[in-house]
């Protein structure tokens, strides 16, 4: 099971990796045909997301945080959109006279899931927001 898992979380990083080349690639060649503003999303807090806390489901209450997401993905999703902005700040400096915009969906949807009764609902769970976004 571990050697599987292992193998899953070393595609699926390669996956990620290939998705901010893809990124980068792509903004590069709107921007040569003309595009004078791009936005470019970031990823959701994947720890908190339905299939991945149903596919690396534990027993270790230690994997969790106070919302009930997996810390270790939240962390990879972190990384990964640190090294996204990185190659978009890349992409900057070579096309000063485009607009290229980090849209922060990591930060804007974390609130949802450590504090949904702030959000106006006392009955959210992790799986509702992941519903809802």
């Amino acid at each position: 099971m571990k050697q599987h898992l292992s193998t899953l979380l070393l595609f699926e990083f390669q996956l990620f990796q290939a998705y901010i080349i893809l990124y980068f690639v792509t903004s590069q060649e709107l921007i040569d045909l003309g595009a004078r503003t791009l936005m470019v999303p970031g990823n959701f807090p994947l720890g908190c997301n339905a299939i991945y806390l149903t596919a690396y489901e534990t027993t270790d209450k230690n994997q969790y945080d106070s919302a009930g997401c997996l810390k270790w993905l939240n962390e990879f999703a972190e990384f990964y959109n640190q090294q996204l902005q990185y190659e978009l700040h890349r992409l900057r400096r070579i096309h000063p006279h485009a607009t290229i915009i980090y849209a922060d969906y990591y930060n804007a949807a974390l609130p949802l899931y450590q504090n949904p009764t702030k959000f106006g609902n006392s009955i959210l769970s992790t799986s509702t927001v992941n519903y809802l976004l």
